[in-house]
């Protein structure tokens, strides 16, 4: 075999050693704080609108209610193979992202702490941005618990 054949055939061979590294790769867990939500236009938050900015934030993101309970919703992102469930606790002045499970994320726990897929916190972040930018924020009349209900529940 001729050098040049056999550094081919080490290129090769260590390519394809490394797929499964990349494929696997895992960052350490964000794990979000509660976050405080401030009035940007004089209406203070209430519960009521928190959740509807939780649902409509998660919407815009692709994310689809998957349960709804006073002071949590439950969201779940499901793009290609991938699946995330993440709990969303809220009260009058906040939230709260807690992760619920996975499929297909790599999520583990090493040596005490959870890690997962880097995607999961890029989507997390993205998230928790658009919570506090959600324009339910800054309607008048938004805000309501029948208003966050009829959210959750169209299509």
């Amino acid at each position: 075999m001729s050098k040049r054949s056999v550094s081919l055939l080490f290129a090769t061979m260590l390519a394809v050693a490394s797929v499964p590294a990349i494929a696997g790769k895992q960052d350490p867990m964000a794990i979000p704080v509660y976050e405080k939500v401030e009035s940007t236009n004089g209406i203070p938050p209430t519960a009521a609108r928190i959740k509807a900015a939780i649902i409509h934030a998660g919407k815009a993101r692709g994310w689809t209610v998957s349960g709804s309970e006073p002071g949590r919703v439950t969201l779940r992102y499901a793009p290609r193979t991938h699946e995330v469930i993440v709990a969303v606790r809220y009260d009058a002045n906040g939230y709260k992202i807690e992760y619920v499970s996975s499929k297909e994320m790599n999520y583990e726990i090493k040596r005490g702490k959870p890690e997962i897929h880097g995607n999961y916190n890029r989507w997390i972040r993205n998230l928790a941005i658009d919570i506090q930018n959600s324009p339910v924020f800054h309607q008048a009349d938004a805000g309501t618990d029948a208003d966050a209900e009829s959210s959750a529940s169209s299509p």
